[in-house]
This record gives C-alpha cells, sequence and structure tokens, in this order.
C-alpha cells in the first residue's frame, strides 16, 4: 500500500513480531527502540501511523506523542499500543490494550487509515495519468490499451495501482495507454461494455481479445506477458 509506520518499542522481540505482522499487511515499517529515536525520525522522514509501546525507556508514548505535536512533528494518525494497567496523560490519543487480537488490529488500522489511503490513491492515480500523458505527447502510436478499475475505498486498489505504476515506468509510455477509472466517483462508457464486477480490475482493451486481470497485480509478470505480446519496448 505504500503506507509508512514507525513502531516505537524498546521489546525487540515484540517489535520484530508486530512489524512482521504489519509488514505482512503491506506496510513499510520503521522501528525505533526508545523516545527519542522515534522523535528523530519523526523529524526526518514522513510517516503515515505512528504506534507507540506507552512504557519506553526513556519517557512515556503519550508524552513523546505530545512533545512530536507541540514541535510540530506529529503530522500523521497514532496510537498507543500498551499493557501497563496504568495510564497518565493519554486523553486525546488512542490507546489499544495488550494482548491483542491480529485481526481485530488490522482492521483498526484500516479503518484509522482509510482517509489516508483514499488521499494516497488519488494522488498516484493522478501522478500516474500526467506521467503518461506527458510522455506521450507527440507520438500518438498506441500498441495497448489498458483501463484500471479501482475504488478509493479499497487498500487492494491502492496496491494494484502502486504495482502496475511500477511497472509501466521499465516501459515505453508512448506505446501504452492507460486509463484509471475511480469508480466511486465515475461510471464511463466502457464501464458497461467492460461489465467489471470486482475492484481493482485490470483490462486490456486492444489489442484483441480482451483481458481481465483481478486483484492487486502482485503477479506481475501476467502484464509483462501482456505487454510483450503487444510488442511494447522497454526503455533503453
Amino acid at each position: 500500500m505504500g503506507l509508512q509506520v514507525l513502531y516505537v518499542e524498546d521489546d525487540i522481540d515484540i517489535q520484530d513480531a508486530l512489524r512482521e505482522i504489519l509488514e505482512s499487511a503491506g506496510y513499510r515499517v520503521t522501528v525505533a527502540s526508545t523516545a527519542t529515536e522515534g522523535l528523530a525520525l519523526l523529524g526526518s522522514q514522513k510517516f503515515h501511523l505512528v504506534i507507540s509501546d506507552y512504557n519506553l525507556p526513556d519517557t512515556s508514548g503519550a508524552k513523546m506523542l505530545s512533545q512530536a505535536a507541540a514541535t510540530g512533528l506529529l503530522n500523521c494518525e497514532s496510537l498507543i499500543l500498551t499493557g501497563a494497567s496504568r495510564l497518565d496523560d493519554v486523553a486525546g490519543y488512542r490507546v489499544i490494550r495488550k494482548p491483542v487480537d491480529v485481526d481485530k488490529f488490522l482492521a483498526k488500522l484500516n479503518e484509522i487509515l482509510a482517509p489516508v489511503r483514499d488521499e494516497e490513491l488519488a494522488r498516484a492515480k493522478a501522478h500516474l495519468e500526467v506521467a503518461m500523458e506527458r510522455k506521450a505527447q507527440g507520438d500518438s502510436l498506441k500498441r495497448i490499451r489498458f483501463v484500471l478499475y479501482v475504488s478509493e475505498a479499497s487498500t487492494t486498489s491502492l496496491r494494484a495501482l502502486r504495482n502496475l505504476q511500477t511497472l509501466l515506468k521499465d516501459y515505453e509510455a508512448t506505446q501504452v495507454d492507460l486509463q484509471v477509472v475511480d469508480l466511486s466517483k465515475d461510471r464511463p462508457t466502457s464501464f458497461d461494455e467492460d461489465r467489471v464486477t470486482f475492484t481493482p480490475t485490470l483490462v486490456r482493451r486492444m489489442p484483441d481479445p480482451r483481458v481481465y486481470l483481478l486483484g492487486t497485480l502482485e503477479n506481475i509478470q501476467t502484464v509483462v506477458d501482456l505487454l510483450n505480446d503487444a510488442k511494447v519496448e522497454r526503455k533503453r
């Protein structure tokens, strides 16, 4: 999904376990063991979410978040993950108690980050379309035409778009016609013609026959095969 998570936890075993869970769910995870390290990272990188243990070696997770907010470093969502029985200064912060049910935890993160994911999807879509249009100026010879049907509310839509975006960087954009259709906002004629049922769906509309690929496009080799069949050239 491309969403960046900062996880502040001094217990290395717990740190490794949760990082593995988050990365398996598609998040990019940076870890810190102290509040000082966490604040330094917040000052040098962009994150979409900060998860902090409450009891840190140098201060509490709540105080770290408060300090980050006061100094303008906390420009993202945040939550405190803790097994402590007594908590101070946590008013205004989300708190999740240990032990954690993994499915419920990931569902909560999905809920928290839904607006952020929508923004990232819209930004990636706009960036891809502008890049493709710019590179295609002066050359209308297209060898393949794709339509990617997505939905801003869908995690898998963002992953599909990112995977496709990464792949097409290696190919001549002047030979690829790509349209990204957000079905939560638009229902073009192609939607009825393609009879799309699920998002995300990538449709090859040219050359014939029409080909449908559903899901996150993790198996990007299938798309490569379609590009090769259409004799789309790689960048030199």
